[in-house]
């Protein structure tokens, strides 16, 4: 598995990309890059994870940011042991907050070599967390890529996300915790 911690590194031909923290990279997480990797097998092209090594709110607003469910290395691992074709690993900072949505897609789309985008239903990006699923969709026609938005994955009537996995680390439920983290075999 390839890591650029920068764009202009970014060396493929094209890609499908994954957007999101993906920290804990939980069930539903596995369920978004999976979708990804299908997508990316359909295009014939390279599947790559866009996330961050750090929590966007840990620039955006510090005395909010949660604790990691895991740190940068422990996400790459599990990672590549999906099978994923690369991870573009950046530091989120103050000016990449503040890029306008659909700049940031346009961006994505011509300095990755975007043909698909794929997201979660509740993914938000860009200047004041203004872009969206629907923004994805939208400008899917004009920037030329397939845009998958995937639904959320529930277990026991709860949406699985990573506030859940801290809800349940925090109240002892490491049975549930643990299950909900594991890739399956």
């Amino acid at each position: 598995m390839r890591v650029w911690r920068r764009e202009e590194d970014f060396d493929l031909p094209s890609c499908v990309v994954a957007l999101g923290t993906f920290d804990g990279v939980h069930i539903g997480h596995q369920a978004l890059i999976r979708r990804a990797m299908e997508l990316a097998r359909a295009l014939d092209t390279a599947c790559v994870v866009y996330t961050f090594r750090n929590h966007p709110l840990s620039v955006l607003c510090p005395e909010r940011a949660p604790e990691a469910l895991m740190q940068a290395d422990e996400k790459l691992s599990k990672l590549s042991a999906m099978g994923v074709d690369g991870v573009m690993l950046l530091d989120f900072t103050k000016e990449y907050a503040a890029t306008e949505p659909t700049e940031y897609l346009e961006g994505l789309v011509k300095r990755l070599r975007v043909k698909g985008v794929v997201a979660g239903f509740n993914y938000t990006f860009g200047a004041g967390g203004r872009g969206n699923a629907s923004l994805i969709r939208s400008e899917a026609a004009r920037l030329g890529y397939r845009a998958e938005i995937v639904d959320a994955v529930t277990d026991e009537g709860d949406v699985v996300s990573s506030t859940l996995l801290r809800r349940l680390r925090r109240d002892g439920e490491r049975e549930r915790y643990l299950r909900l983290l594991r890739l399956p075999r």
